[in-house]
């Protein structure tokens, strides 16, 4: 899938939780909502196009696939 769309994607989802002063919350449900509904290669595209450093990531958005890439990090 082309890194943009993706880009494109997260954004949305982060713009749904992004509804409160509680952004711990609506990062946490964005990487839950990624954990569950995006595929290994979505995820490992999105990843890429990030250390390129050209993302266009709303905050929350990137401290959520900050998260996810840590966590897989450490599972490995």
């Amino acid at each position: 899938m082309e890194p943009t769309k993706l880009v494109r994607m997260v954004n949305q989802i982060a713009a749904n939780w992004d509804c409160g002063p509680d952004q711990a919350k609506a990062v946490a449900g964005v990487a839950d909502h990624l954990r569950r509904f995006w595929s290994p290669p979505m995820f490992d595209e999105i990843a890429r196009y990030i250390a390129t450093g050209d993302a266009d990531l709303s905050p929350i958005a990137e401290r959520a696939l900050t998260q996810l890439i840590e966590e897989r990090q450490v599972t490995g």
